[in-house]
């Protein structure tokens, strides 16, 4: 890999860490906060596959994850996150 190409990758994943951080009510970065922590926790494709091309174990980010108090939500937080769960859960239904 091109170091140029392992900077940037380490970037998208100090950017996701940094997102699923966040402690504010702004709810677009509420919205990032929130897919943030599910493509680290969930194990998605590209997260594993970042991972993989910087040669760290997906696990070593998501154990971070855990232990950061900020990444769970705030009691200000859970409408907003309630609110976008609900506009994932319609646009899953209807097919968008």
């Amino acid at each position: 890999m091109i170091k140029g190409e392992q900077g940037f990758i380490t970037a998208i994943l100090t950017q996701a860490v940094e997102d699923a951080r966040y402690t504010g009510l702004n709810k677009y970065m509420i919205k990032q906060k929130y897919e943030s922590i599910n493509w680290i926790m969930n194990n998605d494709p590209q997260f594993n596959y970042y991972c993989k091309l910087i040669n760290i174990e997906p696990s070593y980010i998501q154990n971070k994850i855990k232990r950061y108090s900020e990444v769970k939500f705030t009691k200000e937080q859970k409408p907003i996150v309630q609110m976008i769960e609900r506009k994932n859960n319609e646009s899953r239904r209807i097919g968008i």
